[in-house]
């Protein structure tokens, strides 16, 4: 009798190194590896709003913003990845400072990729962008291509061009690129504060204020004392109505501007059309909360006082004064301090 003896079943183990046209599986399988580069926030960024300087005040993941000046600190981390799993990794944050000029159109920032703590992640290069949106140009000096690691710092210069009687708005938009050699690219992007530019402080004919630019979201402070003799019935009226109505509008919550005349003069007339006056060559009747602010001329929400004409046009003056140094436009908040 013949017996056949069969052939023994291929297994996934071989004995030796099995090719395949040329190649060997080891060296097919190293081919297949992807190596990327993936970079995250290490935590979400919070806005927060200063009474001193923003650069003061910064504090890691947080945006801090007065009316002038905004620091942003955010926490980075990048990974190196093979097949999509992280072979290295470098965390550091970047820390960015920006002021802005109320009677100018151009301004600066400074920003600095901090130190590093690196794990198996040499050889990673930065690469900055920034854009300032539309009508304001961006010029960035930075060490292009430099490692990561130390400590770098870059600058940024903003130029912005606003028509007559115009305004713009926009946050700087930050994009860091990182590489290393064999690796797909990875990149972080994240934007500043909104910051408005605007050239509308004219009078009938003539500017009175140049062009500049702020952070609107920051609300400022309007102050008054009681012990100027100059306004010092003005600011106890005010301290007065802010303690009766409920909310104390422009202390507890801002009053915000409003500049069209028609409602201003029909918010005064409600105020103050049926208050007595003995002497208007003397005396003003004075409103709060302003006539010139959205929550003017409601006689339920608030207060009317007769006082000396001087002292209540000179605390309009200053209001008036503190709108242009602070570029308050129409529906910008602000509070109301009285000491």
């Amino acid at each position: 009798m013949r017996i056949n003896t069969p052939r023994k079943a291929v297994t996934g183990t071989a004995v030796g190194t099995l090719v395949l046209s040329g190649i060997s599986i080891a060296a097919a399988q190293a081919a297949s590896a992807e190596y990327s580069i993936s970079v995250t926030q290490t935590a979400p960024v919070k806005s927060v709003y200063a009474s001193t300087s923003a650069a003061a005040s910064c504090k890691l993941n947080t945006i801090t913003v007065t009316r002038t000046s905004m620091c942003l600190d955010v926490g980075a981390r990048v990974d190196l990845l093979k097949n999509g799993k992280p072979v290295g990794s470098a965390t550091f944050d970047i820390k960015h400072s920006m002021t802005l000029k109320t009677s100018k159109l151009k301004w600066g920032e400074s920003f600095t990729v901090g130190k590093a703590k690196l794990v198996n992640a040499g050889g990673i290069h930065i690469n900055v962008t920034v854009g300032g949106g539309k009508g304001v140009k961006t010029a960035v000096k930075f060490d292009q291509g430099s490692t990561l690691g130390p400590a770098r710092k870059g600058t940024v210069g903003y130029a912005a061009s606003v028509a007559k009687k115009k305004q713009l708005a926009s946050p700087a938009s930050y994009r860091f690129t990182f590489t290393k050699a064999g690796y797909t690219p990875g990149e972080i992007t994240y934007k500043s504060a909104k910051y408005r530019c605007d050239d509308k402080f004219w009078g009938p004919t003539k500017r009175t204020k140049n062009p500049g630019c702020v952070f609107p979201s920051f609300p400022p402070v309007f102050t008054l004392s009681r012990s100027d003799s100059k306004v010092d019935e003005s600011a106890r009226h005010i301290l007065d109505a802010q303690r009766k109505i409920t909310g104390h509008p422009g202390a507890s919550t801002p009053l915000h501007r409003i500049t069209d005349e028609t409602t201003i003069n029909t918010h005064r007339r409600t105020m103050c059309g049926n208050v007595h006056n003995p002497d208007p060559k003397k005396y003003d009747c004075d409103e709060y909360p302003f006539a010139a602010s959205k929550e003017g001329g409601n006689p339920a929400r608030g207060s009317t006082r007769i006082i000396s004409r001087s002292d209540n046009r000179t605390a309009g003056a200053r209001l008036g004064g503190f709108y242009k140094t602070q570029r308050l436009l129409d529906g910008d908040g602000y509070y109301v301090r009285i000491k």
